[in-house]
């Protein structure tokens, strides 16, 4: 899956170039000269591949310096080791039996970039005659810095370092397995709403969102967009990668099709992909059909239909109903007082 990444670096005295915990994190460093950045990208910043013991894959990689002093690069390689659907860790190659950081080579090692400049990395993947059949993890760092200190004449050099996950599937015969699960089996990522937030979310997910998994949302009030929830969990022992397409229908009248590239889900995690309808559905039965393909034997296929009320009309024409109701009833009594002859003097 290709991606961009980048990282704002800001130039601060005395510091060294640090590795990142997990993939995909920003760096940021506070700056004595605000004005002083160094914003690098690299893409992509993961890929999965599979290859046969003895094969060899070349695969193309951009770095880009994006800010306004150079960067001077170096690639470091890693083995990745996964911890989450969203982390992993790394380690220096060579340490656990599916390692995989020691078969990559890249070209050039290293080099140095002048501010707005591009540079496209060969990476060569050469996976060892005698390696048993399984799912391998391996990373590669570019690591920059700045050479030249701030654009202000300081002498002052900061560093950082992006990471890129290559998953690796080796065997000749995949046999790869996928089901949709309910939307709660998916673990929640971090920083998700708890207490009376998560509550509050939960509600809103079953009144608003269809949830693609054991059940369906009959009534979604109008004028909101909707979100297509789709947790899948990965069953097999190697990686999946979606593609799902969304075909919306109008009563029995098919009006837009939706194709979306998932993210790879690694073997025994689960995700929950969001795909948004294009534009809110307005009032009537709509039906969605939704076709999951992740290179196993079968795609998965599932329909859910449902209804869209416009609950804000039906209410107003309510209200409506009985304030004329209420008037009429009003003009009723007045005009029966109208109708009646005066009462005599001294009677009630």
């Amino acid at each position: 899956m290709a991606g961009l990444v980048t990282a704002a670096l800001t130039l601060a005295a005395a510091t060294s170039p640090a590795a990142p915990a997990a993939l995909a994190e920003d760096t940021r460093l506070r700056a004595a000269d605000p004005g002083s950045t160094l914003h690098i990208g690299l893409s992509p910043v993961k890929t999965a591949h599979d290859l046969l013991a003895g094969e060899t894959l070349t695969l193309t990689a951009v770095f880009t310096n994006r800010g306004a002093v150079p960067v001077h690069a170096r690639i470091r390689y890693a083995d990745a080791l996964v911890r989450s659907p969203a982390r992993f860790e790394f380690q220096e190659p060579g340490g656990e039996f599916w390692s995989a950081g020691s078969w990559l080579e890249a070209d050039p090692e290293e080099f140095t970039l002048g501010p707005g400049g591009r540079q496209e990395i060969t990476l060569t993947v050469a996976v060892p005659e005698d390696t048993p059949d399984g799912q391998y993890y391996a990373a590669y760092f570019v690591e920059a810095s700045s050479p030249g200190g701030g654009t202000d004449g300081s002498a002052v050099e900061i560093g950082g370092s992006l990471a890129a996950v290559v998953c690796l599937y080796v065997g000749e015969h995949v046999v790869r397995s996928a089901e949709l699960v309910p939307y709660h089996r998916v673990p929640r990522p971090a920083g998700a709403p708890e207490g009376l937030a998560a509550v509050r979310t939960a509600l809103v997910h079953w009144w608003r969102c269809l949830v693609i998994a054991d059940r369906n949302v009959a009534f979604i009030s109008e004028g909101h967009p909707l979100k297509v929830f789709v947790p899948i969990e990965n069953t097999c022992d190697a990686y999946i990668q979606p593609r799902v397409t969304l075909r919306f229908y109008e009563g029995d009248v098919l009006r837009r099709e939706v194709v979306y590239e998932g993210e790879i889900i690694m073997p025994g995690l689960s995700k929950v992909m969001e795909i948004d309808w294009p534009g809110p559905p307005l009032f009537g039965r709509f039906r969605l059909d939704l076709h999951i393909e992740y290179h196993g034997p079968e795609p998965i296929e599932a329909m859910r239909s449902f209804w869209v009320v416009p609950v804000k009309g039906l209410v107003g024409l309510v209200l409506l109903a009985f304030g004329l109701g209420y008037a009429a009833s009003g003009r009723g009594r007045v005009r029966s007082t109208r109708g009646r002859p005066p009462a005599a003097p001294g009677t009630r």
